[in-house]
């Protein structure tokens, strides 16, 4: 049996969004009558979330590690900087004492594919991308803890570059 692929054309994930809310409705058990309603169903919801806007394909492992190996490549220029990725954020925190403040700037200019533009958060004093599209809808008021026990957490320090004396 070949497997659809329900989001091969899309290129973007606003189209991808519009799609799955198509699908969902034709798809979902309790309007489709078809044996194998609740499996379409389910390999429908899978494609969507492995869904990647720029090539409109599911994402592997390797690609998976290779976006991420990239985006904290980014970084690399940091120095005494952590980098989190809380659910779908990416923080910049302190390692060392003032290290964010002191690189503001160099900050504001590493741009990411599919993140807003840095911001940062008084109230945590970190630096945060949100994901493309991204737009705050309440203050939470969790601690910086809870977000990350909440969305889970995975935190990298960039490699430090060697230093010519």
């Amino acid at each position: 049996m070949t497997k659809i692929q329900y989001f091969i054309e899309c290129t973007t994930q606003d189209e991808a969004k519009n799609l799955f809310k198509k699908l969902c409705f034709e798809l979902h058990p309790d309007h489709n009558s078809s044996s194998n309603a609740h499996g379409e169903f389910v390999e429908m919801m899978k494609q969507y979330e492995n869904f990647t806007p720029s090539t409109g394909r599911e994402r592997n492992e390797s690609d998976a590690a290779a976006h991420l190996y990239n985006i904290v490549k980014n970084f690399e220029v940091l120095q005494g900087v952590l980098i989190s990725f809380v659910g779908s954020f990416i923080w910049l925190e302190d390692e060392e004492a003032g290290a964010t403040k002191a690189q503001k700037e160099q900050i504001k200019q590493i741009l990411l594919t599919g993140f807003n533009k840095p911001r940062y958060a008084r109230n945590r004093q970190k630096w945060f991308y949100s994901p493309e599209g991204y737009t705050q809808k309440f203050k939470s008021g969790k601690t910086f803890d809870e977000i990350k026990k909440t969305w889970g957490n995975a935190t990298y320090k960039p490699r430090e570059r060697a230093q010519l004396s």
